[in-house]
Protein backbone atom coordinates (compact mmCIF):
# COMPACT_ATOMS: atom_id res chain seq x y z
CA UNK A 1 0.00 0.00 0.00
CA UNK A 2 1.22 3.49 -0.84
CA UNK A 3 2.35 5.91 1.87
CA UNK A 4 -0.65 7.93 3.00
CA UNK A 5 -0.61 11.44 4.43
CA UNK A 6 -3.55 11.46 6.81
CA UNK A 7 -5.73 14.57 7.03
CA UNK A 8 -5.37 16.47 10.28
CA UNK A 9 -7.76 15.63 13.09
CA UNK A 10 -7.63 19.23 14.29
CA UNK A 11 -9.26 20.39 11.05
CA UNK A 12 -12.08 17.89 11.53
CA UNK A 13 -12.55 19.11 15.11
CA UNK A 14 -12.61 22.77 14.09
CA UNK A 15 -15.11 22.19 11.29
CA UNK A 16 -17.33 20.25 13.69
CA UNK A 17 -17.40 23.10 16.21
CA UNK A 18 -18.01 25.76 13.57
CA UNK A 19 -20.69 23.74 11.80
CA UNK A 20 -22.58 22.89 14.97
CA UNK A 21 -22.80 26.58 15.87
CA UNK A 22 -23.98 27.53 12.38
CA UNK A 23 -26.64 24.83 12.14
CA UNK A 24 -27.97 25.64 15.61
CA UNK A 25 -28.35 29.28 14.56
CA UNK A 26 -30.11 28.53 11.27
CA UNK A 27 -32.27 25.49 12.01
CA UNK A 28 -34.27 23.80 14.71
CA UNK A 29 -31.60 21.14 15.07
CA UNK A 30 -32.00 18.19 17.41
CA UNK A 31 -29.27 15.60 17.94
CA UNK A 32 -30.32 12.35 19.61
CA UNK A 33 -28.25 9.54 21.16
CA UNK A 34 -24.85 11.01 20.31
CA UNK A 35 -23.57 9.28 23.45
CA UNK A 36 -23.84 5.97 21.59
CA UNK A 37 -20.86 6.90 19.39
CA UNK A 38 -17.71 5.32 20.88
CA UNK A 39 -15.61 8.20 22.30
CA UNK A 40 -12.41 6.75 20.89
CA UNK A 41 -11.10 4.03 18.60
CA UNK A 42 -11.89 3.15 15.02
CA UNK A 43 -15.53 3.83 14.22
CA UNK A 44 -17.64 4.04 11.05
CA UNK A 45 -20.57 6.48 11.11
CA UNK A 46 -22.96 5.32 8.36
CA UNK A 47 -25.61 7.90 7.44
CA UNK A 48 -28.52 8.00 5.02
CA UNK A 49 -28.41 10.62 2.27
CA UNK A 50 -31.25 12.80 1.02
CA UNK A 51 -30.02 16.39 0.96
CA UNK A 52 -27.12 18.75 0.35
CA UNK A 53 -26.56 19.43 4.06
CA UNK A 54 -26.10 15.80 5.09
CA UNK A 55 -22.30 15.80 4.90
CA UNK A 56 -21.81 19.00 6.91
CA UNK A 57 -24.41 17.81 9.42
CA UNK A 58 -22.62 14.50 9.94
CA UNK A 59 -19.37 16.36 10.60
CA UNK A 60 -21.06 18.90 12.87
CA UNK A 61 -23.27 16.61 14.94
CA UNK A 62 -20.88 13.74 15.59
CA UNK A 63 -19.61 13.96 19.18
CA UNK A 64 -16.01 13.47 18.04
CA UNK A 65 -13.94 14.68 15.07
CA UNK A 66 -15.05 12.77 11.98
CA UNK A 67 -13.52 12.45 8.52
CA UNK A 68 -16.36 12.14 6.03
CA UNK A 69 -15.97 10.58 2.59
CA UNK A 70 -17.35 13.31 0.29
CA UNK A 71 -17.74 13.34 -3.46
CA UNK A 72 -14.65 14.47 -5.32
CA UNK A 73 -16.39 17.43 -6.99
CA UNK A 74 -16.24 19.27 -3.67
CA UNK A 75 -12.45 19.11 -3.76
CA UNK A 76 -12.09 21.24 -6.90
CA UNK A 77 -12.38 24.98 -7.32
CA UNK A 78 -12.79 27.42 -4.43
CA UNK A 79 -14.00 24.81 -1.96
CA UNK A 80 -11.04 22.46 -2.32
CA UNK A 81 -8.83 24.18 0.24
CA UNK A 82 -11.61 24.30 2.81
CA UNK A 83 -12.55 20.62 2.37
CA UNK A 84 -8.98 19.47 2.83
CA UNK A 85 -8.42 21.79 5.77
CA UNK A 86 -11.57 20.32 7.34
CA UNK A 87 -9.98 16.88 7.17
CA UNK A 88 -12.47 15.33 4.74
CA UNK A 89 -11.74 12.57 2.18
CA UNK A 90 -12.54 12.87 -1.56
CA UNK A 91 -14.17 9.88 -3.22
CA UNK A 92 -15.28 9.22 -6.79
CA UNK A 93 -18.60 7.45 -6.20
CA UNK A 94 -19.11 5.98 -9.65
CA UNK A 95 -15.79 4.17 -9.98
CA UNK A 96 -13.61 1.81 -7.98
CA UNK A 97 -11.77 4.57 -6.13
CA UNK A 98 -8.92 2.66 -4.56
CA UNK A 99 -7.20 5.79 -3.29
CA UNK A 100 -10.29 6.81 -1.34
CA UNK A 101 -10.63 3.34 0.18
CA UNK A 102 -6.96 3.28 1.18
CA UNK A 103 -7.35 6.69 2.81
CA UNK A 104 -10.45 5.52 4.65
CA UNK A 105 -8.72 2.38 5.93
CA UNK A 106 -5.75 4.45 7.07
CA UNK A 107 -8.08 6.76 9.01
CA UNK A 108 -9.70 3.80 10.75
CA UNK A 109 -6.39 2.09 11.45
CA UNK A 110 -5.30 5.33 13.11
CA UNK A 111 -8.22 4.77 15.52
CA UNK A 112 -10.28 7.70 14.19
CA UNK A 113 -13.92 8.12 13.19
CA UNK A 114 -14.91 7.83 9.52
CA UNK A 115 -18.19 9.10 8.08
CA UNK A 116 -19.68 7.39 5.04
CA UNK A 117 -22.89 7.53 2.98
CA UNK A 118 -23.47 3.93 1.84
CA UNK A 119 -26.19 5.04 -0.60
CA UNK A 120 -23.58 7.24 -2.33
CA UNK A 121 -25.94 9.72 -4.01
CA UNK A 122 -28.71 11.84 -2.48
CA UNK A 123 -31.97 9.99 -2.89
CA UNK A 124 -34.80 8.59 -0.81
CA UNK A 125 -32.64 8.06 2.25
CA UNK A 126 -34.24 4.74 3.18
CA UNK A 127 -31.18 2.53 2.64
CA UNK A 128 -33.11 0.41 0.13
CA UNK A 129 -29.94 0.28 -1.95
CA UNK A 130 -26.37 0.61 -0.70
CA UNK A 131 -22.88 0.13 -2.09
CA UNK A 132 -20.56 -2.54 -0.70
CA UNK A 133 -17.79 -0.07 0.14
CA UNK A 134 -18.92 -0.04 3.75
CA UNK A 135 -18.80 -3.85 3.85
CA UNK A 136 -15.21 -3.74 2.56
CA UNK A 137 -14.14 -1.17 5.15
CA UNK A 138 -15.81 -3.13 7.93
CA UNK A 139 -14.23 -6.39 6.81
CA UNK A 140 -10.77 -4.84 6.52
CA UNK A 141 -10.76 -2.97 9.84
CA UNK A 142 -13.38 -4.60 12.12
CA UNK A 143 -14.51 -1.05 12.97
CA UNK A 144 -17.92 -0.93 14.66
CA UNK A 145 -20.64 0.74 12.60
CA UNK A 146 -22.86 3.44 14.09
CA UNK A 147 -26.07 3.97 12.07
CA UNK A 148 -27.06 7.62 11.61
CA UNK A 149 -30.43 8.91 10.42
CA UNK A 150 -30.33 12.48 9.07
CA UNK A 151 -33.89 13.71 8.64
CA UNK A 152 -35.37 16.96 7.37
CA UNK A 153 -32.71 18.08 4.90
CA UNK A 154 -34.87 17.51 1.80
CA UNK A 155 -38.60 17.23 1.24
CA UNK A 156 -40.51 15.86 -1.74
CA UNK A 157 -40.22 18.18 -4.72
CA UNK A 158 -37.08 19.92 -3.49
CA UNK A 159 -34.15 19.80 -5.93
CA UNK A 160 -31.10 17.78 -4.96
CA UNK A 161 -29.18 21.02 -4.31
CA UNK A 162 -32.03 22.68 -2.42
CA UNK A 163 -31.85 23.79 1.19
CA UNK A 164 -34.52 23.41 3.87
CA UNK A 165 -36.21 26.57 5.08
CA UNK A 166 -34.52 28.49 7.87
CA UNK A 167 -35.71 27.35 11.33
CA UNK A 168 -37.20 24.15 9.92
CA UNK A 169 -36.78 20.99 11.97
CA UNK A 170 -33.76 18.78 11.34
CA UNK A 171 -33.03 15.64 13.34
CA UNK A 172 -29.79 13.68 13.51
CA UNK A 173 -30.33 10.36 15.29
CA UNK A 174 -27.45 8.07 16.20
CA UNK A 175 -27.96 4.36 16.77
CA UNK A 176 -26.33 1.52 18.64
CA UNK A 177 -22.92 0.46 17.28
CA UNK A 178 -22.85 -2.99 15.71
CA UNK A 179 -20.54 -5.40 13.93
CA UNK A 180 -21.25 -8.14 11.41
CA UNK A 181 -19.54 -11.55 11.53
CA UNK A 182 -17.20 -12.24 8.60
CA UNK A 183 -17.58 -15.96 7.99
CA UNK A 184 -15.72 -16.31 4.67
CA UNK A 185 -12.92 -14.71 2.67
CA UNK A 186 -13.51 -10.94 2.98
CA UNK A 187 -11.77 -10.27 -0.34
CA UNK A 188 -14.40 -12.25 -2.28
CA UNK A 189 -17.31 -10.29 -3.74
CA UNK A 190 -19.89 -12.84 -2.62
CA UNK A 191 -18.72 -12.47 0.98
CA UNK A 192 -18.90 -8.69 0.80
CA UNK A 193 -22.40 -8.94 -0.68
CA UNK A 194 -23.56 -10.99 2.32
CA UNK A 195 -21.90 -8.63 4.79
CA UNK A 196 -23.23 -5.62 2.91
CA UNK A 197 -26.80 -6.90 3.04
CA UNK A 198 -26.57 -7.52 6.77
CA UNK A 199 -25.29 -3.97 7.25
CA UNK A 200 -27.96 -2.53 4.96
CA UNK A 201 -30.73 -4.17 6.94
CA UNK A 202 -29.44 -2.78 10.23
CA UNK A 203 -29.21 0.70 8.72
CA UNK A 204 -32.71 0.41 7.25
CA UNK A 205 -34.16 -0.60 10.61
CA UNK A 206 -32.50 2.39 12.27
CA UNK A 207 -33.93 4.88 9.79
CA UNK A 208 -37.42 3.46 10.20
CA UNK A 209 -37.18 3.70 13.99
CA UNK A 210 -35.86 7.28 13.76
CA UNK A 211 -38.77 8.25 11.49
CA UNK A 212 -41.24 6.91 14.04
CA UNK A 213 -39.50 8.72 16.89
CA UNK A 214 -39.19 12.11 15.19
CA UNK A 215 -42.31 12.32 13.03
CA UNK A 216 -40.32 13.07 9.88
CA UNK A 217 -41.14 11.55 6.50
CA UNK A 218 -38.62 10.78 3.80
CA UNK A 219 -38.85 12.46 0.37
CA UNK A 220 -40.79 10.45 -2.19
CA UNK A 221 -38.78 11.50 -5.26
CA UNK A 222 -35.41 9.89 -5.89
CA UNK A 223 -32.88 12.53 -6.94
CA UNK A 224 -30.18 9.87 -7.20
CA UNK A 225 -31.76 8.83 -10.50
CA UNK A 226 -31.14 12.35 -11.83
CA UNK A 227 -27.52 12.14 -10.73
CA UNK A 228 -26.93 8.80 -12.41
CA UNK A 229 -28.60 10.00 -15.62
CA UNK A 230 -26.43 13.12 -15.66
CA UNK A 231 -23.28 11.03 -15.19
CA UNK A 232 -24.22 8.74 -18.05
CA UNK A 233 -24.85 11.70 -20.35
CA UNK A 234 -21.28 12.91 -19.83
CA UNK A 235 -19.77 9.66 -21.09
Amino acid sequence: MRDIALPGSRGAANSRNLGRFGFAALYNLRVTNAYLVPPQGRTILAANHTGLLDGPLLVSCAPRPTHVMSKSEYFTGPGAKFMRAAGQIPVIYDSADRNAMQNAIAILNDERALGIFPEAHRGLGDFAHTRNGIAYLHAQTSAPIVPVAILGTRSTGMGKNGLPKVRSKIDVVFGMPFTVPIEADPTVRSTLAVVGEAIRQRLTDHVQLALEQTGHVLPEDDTSLETVAALKSRR
